[in-house]
């Protein structure tokens, strides 16, 4: 969890020109999948899930040697959804 003034506010701004940008959702929270490159296609992704107006939780997910490693990004979500329905308040 990382706090920051405006939450994933922050993150879209940082990284408006990132090469990976994509807003989603988890667990019913904005959520962004950004990093100023887009290595995807080597088993990285990272994801930002906006848990409050200040708060945000960041998932880093890196596969090697994974058959479905072209899609880190699935399994990022998966540990996000997971994580997040776990958090209290």
């Amino acid at each position: 969890m990382t706090e920051n003034s405006d939450g994933l506010e922050d993150i879209r701004d940082q990284n408006q020109d990132a090469e990976l940008y994509e807003e989603i959702e988890i667990g019913g929270y904005p959520a962004l999948h950004t990093s100023r490159w887009d290595d995807r296609d080597s088993g990285r992704c990272d994801l930002w899930v906006g848990v409050n107006d200040s708060e945000v939780a960041y998932f880093y997910v890196t596969l090697q040697e994974v058959p479905d490693a072209s899609k880190p990004c699935d399994f990022g979500d998966k540990v996000g959804e997971a994580v997040i329905a776990n958090l209290t308040s």
